[in-house]
Order: C-alpha cells, then sequence, then structure tokens
C-alpha cells in the first residue's frame, strides 16, 4: 500500500515538482494554496505570466472579478484555512495564438487525487472554465461550458460550474445576463454560508445549507440530441416542430409541449436572420404573455421539482428555450 504524505509534506514536494520543466518558457513555479481545513476549493485552469512572477494564486484581474463573484474580500480569498486554490496545471504553460496554452497534462494525474483526498473539509468545488469542469464533470458535462454553466443547479450542491473571470470573457457576459442575475447571488449565498466565521453555530451552518437557493428546484436546458437525464423522466420536450432524425421511441419519457415554442412565422423570421436575437427575444416574450396556457404546465411541473426543456437548435446561445427559462423563472419569484 503506497505510503500517504501528510499535507505539509505533499506541497512541499509539488513546489518542488520538476516533471515537465523543459516544457514551460518560465520554468516551474507551481502556485497554489491549500490546507485540511478549507471548506472551499477553486478550481481553474493555470497560473497567467503575473501569477506566476508574483506566486500569489488569481493575483491579477481575472481574480478581482472572480473575488466580485464570490462576494469576499482578498483576506477571506488568500486564507489558506478557509479556501483551497489548486488548479488544472499548478504552473504557468506559456502564450498560444489565442492566449495562455492549455494547463500541463501532466499536473492533473500526478498531484490531483493526493491532494484533493486530503481535503476532507471541501463543502463546494468551483470549477473555473473548461479543463476544470472536464475533469471533475467528465460524462456529466454538457457539450458546451455555456450549457454546463447553464446547468449549475444540476451539480450543486457540491460542485458549480464557471466561465472564466478573465477581462476577456466580458462578451460572453453580457450574452447571458442570467449567469449575474441567478448563478452568482446564489454563489455568494452558498460561499457566504460555507466561510462563516467560527462563532456561527453547527445548527445555523447546517440551516443555511439547507435553505440556499443553489438546492432548490431547477429548470435546465439541453439539446435534445444528448443523453436525457434520468431516461427523459422530467423533461419536454419544447420545439414546435418534431427534431429531425429523431425516432418517436428515443423520446418515449418526453412530453412534447409544442405550443410553447414560438409561432410559426417567428421562428421562420428568426432563422432567416439570427442577428436579430434581441428582438426575436422580446416578440417571444410578448407571444408568452399572451398564451400563459401553453407554459402554465411547465410551471407547475418547475413547481413540484427539477425540469429539463429540450429543444433541437445547433445555436446553444442563441435559442428560444433560453428565454422560455428566463421566463418561467421570473413568473415563479412573482409567486
Amino acid at each position: 500500500m503506497p505510503t500517504v504524505l501528510p499535507l505539509p509534506a505533499l506541497l512541499e514536494e509539488i513546489r518542488a515538482c520538476r516533471a515537465c520543466a523543459d516544457a514551460l518558457p518560465l520554468g516551474p513555479r507551481p502556485v497554489l494554496q491549500a490546507s485540511a481545513t478549507a471548506r472551499l476549493l477553486i478550481v481553474g485552469q493555470a497560473p497567467g505570466a503575473k501569477v506566476h512572477a508574483s506566486g500569489i494564486p488569481w493575483d491579477d484581474a481575472s481574480g478581482e472579478r472572480l473575488r466580485e463573484w464570490l462576494g469576499i474580500d482578498s483576506e477571506t480569498f488568500y486564507d489558506v484555512a478557509r479556501v483551497a486554490i489548486v488548479p488544472m496545471g499548478f504552473c504557468y504553460p506559456g502564450r498560444g495564438s489565442g492566449g495562455d496554452n492549455p494547463p500541463r497534462p501532466e499536473c492533473a494525474p500526478l498531484w490531483h487525487e493526493k491532494l484533493i483526498d486530503q481535503l476532507k473539509g471541501v463543502g463546494l468545488t468551483l470549477l473555473v472554465g473548461q479543463y476544470a469542469q472536464r475533469h471533475f464533470l467528465g460524462g456529466r458535462r454538457k457539450p458546451s461550458l455555456t450549457e454546463t454553466v447553464a446547468a449549475w443547479r444540476e451539480y450543486a450542491p457540491d460542485y458549480v460550474p464557471l466561465p472564466h473571470p478573465s477581462p476577456r470573457n466580458q462578451p460572453w457576459l453580457k450574452r447571458h445576463p442570467w449567469f449575474e442575475h441567478d448563478v452568482l447571488p446564489a454563489l455568494q449565498e452558498r460561499v457566504g454560508a460555507l466561510l462563516a466565521p467560527a462563532k456561527h453555530t453547527a445548527r445555523e451552518a447546517q440551516s443555511a445549507n439547507k435553505d440556499s437557493t443553489m438546492t432548490k428546484p431547477a429548470i435546465d436546458i439541453q439539446r435534445v440530441y444528448g443523453p436525457l437525464p434520468e431516461g427523459g423522466r422530467h423533461c419536454f420536450l419544447v420545439d414546435r416542430l418534431w427534431p429531425r432524425g429523431l425516432r418517436k421511441e428515443a423520446l418515449a419519457n418526453v412530453a412534447w409541449l409544442k405550443n410553447v415554442a414560438p409561432s410559426t412565422g417567428l421562428r421562420q423570421w428568426f432563422h432567416k436572420d439570427p442577428a436579430q436575437w434581441a428582438e426575436f427575444r422580446k416578440r417571444y416574450l410578448a407571444e408568452l404573455d399572451a398564451n400563459p396556457d401553453a407554459w402554465q404546465p411547465l410551471a407547475e411541473a418547475a413547481a413540484e421539482g427539477h425540469i429539463t426543456l429540450l429543444y433541437g437548435s445547433h445555436d446553444t446561445e442563441r435559442n428560444h428555450a433560453i428565454v422560455l427559462r428566463e421566463y418561467l423563472e421570473k413568473q415563479s419569484k412573482r409567486k
């Protein structure tokens, strides 16, 4: 049976690692923080050049935004007793044509299992970016980062997938206002409960976790062509047309609510000019306002538990299911 190193010795060994030194343009400098008492684990991509220079994780503009997302200050963020920071790659991988290179593939197989096994106190793991999501979620991950982040409640309360907080991701944030409106308040509530000072009683912490909006029933969306959750139970096809190439048997447990989809005229208009996304959204919301009988079954099902809206569009960032989910969530908040 292999010897398990105490955590301080393991961290010392990681910081002395030279496994991929020849492939690192600035040489090895593993950057991480961890302790056995940490309650929050942040798994990002790899240090950038600024972090490599300072040796302080998330010591850049991305880190500033991440701390804003979490609703915590720098003192809390760098409190090793409460927050562990374990990127997929511990060293700066260098620059490529489109930004920093991916994390070195040697890191995770060498160190992650040994390290994370010793973080027994972690109550929430944040998966920042596609590399962390691929490693930790495996087959549960959705086809795209956007879909994975949109399905955040599916992985909570243990994991929350996040986009990278880099300023370069500002266009993504503008295209997906639901992230700021829905994900961040629940995330901040959960992080606040986890990192609360020790003076809070165990009963208070348990109550905070129990009541967290992160664990309440949710509405997910996904393309109908992927594997269906729970074999299709609690799933609703919300397209007006049957998905091309799918047999009826494939959706045997799925309810088809064609009347909740955009009208034929609106769908055809948007199909010809997808750049009219804002106008399409406005018109579709008006159709939903005028046709409550179409969406009421979905609202009732969502009130009972987790549901998934299925759509066929290839565009995972601009489709009517996104608008429908936002509409249903707003209806639930009005009650």
